[in-house]
């Protein structure tokens, strides 16, 4: 079937013309800067832009160009990244660092071929550092443009999942102009994530509102396959320990794989693990005896930690080393949300 037929040069111009009334043309990363657009579309891998743009310009600061991101240490980078979450795109940026100072003479790579081979890369990614850069014109396809095409065209769900994928790259790809191809592609984004969101579209603002067969339907389902994930649910123990100096004690985190290279209060997979090692430690004696819940969800786990708190006099039971110490008005390291959800827990509980 003919999705675009006759409409194509009309859809094109709509969604140019209001893009040049509404688009996000002031974001940080509107530059013609790959090695800044690479960072960039890293970040908003699974983030929304509002996120993003804190954490961006603060990144960009330390890390203005591939040197200065290859001279870093991955702790450094990662305590950059702290709070944002999905922290293997920090561990990818570091190595693809690596691998373009050595491979590309510290040039980031402006063919399609070697972007997509680089750490965290897929077709998407690579499509949009390369056009938003304006080094070639490829057409894109992230969640907000599937969600646009999907109602706009009222995709047939009797398609397989690689079949549906395949239609909407190829309508990504016919749809795409020969000019302005970079701005037609950010338009298609800013109208999905804008204007034709998942819960409560805003048709009367949409320029191709006319021929949206959805709206002619007023069947906004979205028409998408997705393989459905089973989330597991686990319980994680957490000891969060405290001294007179107002210091916590934090230790890299070596858990099933996850948050590597993060620090956390010690964590435990059982009740009585967690007490053998206090016992190891001389601790059992400052255990508070109340404990608390926390949810912590992942893409596909959900984590509940069983918060005990500690408070000692001495650090010599533990470590001394202070590198294990941090002040709790000023952690100078990388640490995942949940962390922070149980120290702000810690504060609203011990003042």
């Amino acid at each position: 079937m003919n999705y675009l037929s006759k409409n194509k040069n009309n859809i094109q111009k709509q969604i140019l013309q209001w893009y040049e009334l509404n688009g996000r043309k002031n974001l940080p990363w509107k530059t013609s800067n790959i090695y800044k657009i690479w960072i960039s579309e890293i970040m908003l891998q699974q983030t929304q832009v509002k996120t993003v743009i804190p954490y961006y310009n603060r990144f960009i600061n330390k890390y203005p160009d591939i040197n200065a991101l290859y001279n870093s240490s991955l702790d450094n980078i990662l305590e950059m990244w702290s709070g944002l979450g999905y922290y293997r795109r920090a561990e990818n940026i570091h190595k693809t660092a690596s691998i373009v100072k050595h491979e590309y003479n510290g040039l980031f790579p402006t063919k399609f071929k070697d972007i997509i081979k680089l750490p965290g890369i897929g077709r998407t990614t690579a499509s949009a550092i390369l056009t938003f850069s304006r080094t070639a014109r490829l057409p894109i396809l992230d969640g907000n443009i599937k969600r646009l095409f999907a109602r706009y065209f009222f995709l047939n769900t009797n398609l397989t999942i690689r079949e549906q994928e395949n239609l909407l790259w190829k309508i990504s790809e016919d749809l795409l102009p020969i000019k302005n191809s970079d701005n037609f592609c950010q338009a298609l984004m800013d109208l999905g994530s804008l204007i034709c969101t998942k819960n409560d579209p805003k048709c009367s603002f949409c320029p191709i509102r006319n021929n949206c067969k959805s709206k002619l339907k007023q069947n906004f389902t979205i028409r998408i396959h997705k393989p459905k994930l089973k989330k597991d649910q686990k319980r994680v123990y957490s000891l969060f320990i405290t001294n007179k100096q107002n210091c916590v004690y934090l230790e890299r985190i070596n858990f099933k794989n996850l948050w590597k290279g993060l620090f956390s209060s010690p964590l435990f997979t059982n009740h009585q693990q967690m007490l053998i090692w206090m016992k190891e430690n001389k601790l059992e004696n400052n255990l508070q005896q109340d404990k608390y819940n926390i949810e912590h969800n992942l893409s596909h786990i959900k984590f509940i930690f069983t918060v005990y708190f500690c408070q000692i006099n001495t650090n010599k039971n533990i470590t001394e080393n202070r590198e294990y110490w941090y002040n709790l008005s000023n952690i100078k390291c990388a640490i995942p949300k949940f962390q922070d959800k149980i120290i702000n827990l810690y504060r609203e509980k011990y003042g």
